[in-house]
């Protein structure tokens, strides 16, 4: 771990109970607290894929994945917040042409935080200096303390796509996040209409060339965003076993059965990490070869999906020995399994990632 990552390791464990503290308000009010995006604020930990000359701290990705794994560790809303908002402003801050840059990130001012995704869900038609964009996109994790929003889009003239930044005040944020997993992230949907975007705040969105930042930002897009759901979903299962054994009874100790599911569970989230954190740092020194090709990152894809998913299992093995009282919402082993359930769904995480995987290795790549 490299010393960057390490003090801020150190700095989260420090935060750590401000975050537990806020996990089940989060739950209620189905956003983040603003007491909670202020220490992640203070604390940087939006800006660790931004490059070090627009005021980011940017970390290696096995460093990255240090930090978010702890900040999932205190809390799952917390840590998909951390992971949504490095991915998505870490993104655009390397690729944007210069003026939508200075724009988004104005010299001298805060940092921004970005909510939205990449998928083209919208359309738009060249206009006077820029796009004029209509469409809808979902899951946009933290826009409810985010400052600006992004997705994609296919061109009408001539079928490209692209990707836009906008003010998070230009478009209409729909209440659509009434959910059984990862309440706390404000994964709103959002709209616009006919917006004119100017060029400047768009890119294509694929080939488009980096245009700041170091090696980090150069990497395929999968590479730079796909490695975050692994630590966030081995934080919450390393906090799930920890939370059931100090849970645990005498008469529950005493259960062979009981003890059984304690040791699978560890077994499989160290398992996880070691294959999730082997995987990051495979990905990043083929990379760094430029040997990064379609096929290793369909590898590394299947692998961090099966991390996520052994996570899952560890934490639903441990659930069924947990007793009635876990069925409390106030009890935090439902909430980790929930948490784990919904993190599952994402698009990242799907088992045609396991078909493409068996594809490239038939293929011998």
């Amino acid at each position: 771990m490299s010393v960057a990552a390490a003090e801020l390791v150190e700095q989260v464990r420090g935060a750590g109970p401000q975050l537990e503290a806020a996990g089940r308000q989060a739950e209620i009010d189905r956003a983040l607290p603003p007491e909670v995006v202020g220490l992640l604020r203070e604390l940087g930990l939006f800006w660790l894929k931004t490059p070090e000359e627009l005021g980011g701290r940017p970390l290696d990705p096995v460093g990255f994945c240090d930090v978010l794994e702890e900040v999932a560790y205190h809390d799952a809303s917390a840590g998909w917040a951390v992971m949504v908002g490095n991915g998505t402003t870490g993104y655009l801050a390397g690729a944007l042409p210069d003026e939508g840059v200075r724009e988004v990130f104005p010299p001298g001012g805060p940092l921004p935080i970005m909510a939205g995704q990449f998928v083209p869900r919208g359309t738009g038609t060249r206009a006077d200096g820029g796009y004029r964009i209509t469409g809808r996109w979902s899951f946009a994790s933290g826009i409810t303390h985010a400052d600006w929003v992004t997705g994609g889009f296919h061109v009408e003239d001539d079928g490209d796509v692209r990707i836009f930044c906008i003010p998070k005040a230009q478009a209409e944020v729909l209440d659509t996040w009434h959910v059984a997993g990862l309440q706390g992230t404000g994964s709103h949907d959002f709209a616009i209409d006919g917006l004119l975007v100017p060029a400047a705040r768009t890119m294509r969105a694929l080939g488009e060339p980096v245009r700041r930042g170091g090696p980090l930002f150069r990497q395929p897009v999968k590479l730079f965003v796909g490695n975050e759901l692994g630590p966030v979903a081995v934080g919450i299962a390393r906090r799930a076993l920890d939370d059931m054994r100090a849970a645990a009874t005498p008469a529950r100790g005493e259960r062979a059965a009981f003890r059984k599911s304690l040791g699978q569970a560890d077994a499989r989230i160290r398992a996880a990490r070691l294959l999730y954190l082997d995987t990051v740092a495979l990905g990043w020194e083929r990379f760094e070869r430029g040997e990064a090709d379609d096929a290793l990152v369909d590898l590394c894809m299947s692998r961090w999906t099966y991390a996520v998913e052994l996570c899952l299992e560890a934490v639903d093995g441990l659930f069924r020995y947990a007793g009635a009282r876990a069925l409390s919402l106030d009890d935090p082993m439902q909430r980790h399994l929930r948490n784990l359930l919904a993190a599952r769904q994402h698009l990242f995480v799907s088992e045609e990632n396991f078909e493409v995987a068996g594809g490239a290795l038939l293929a011998g790549d």
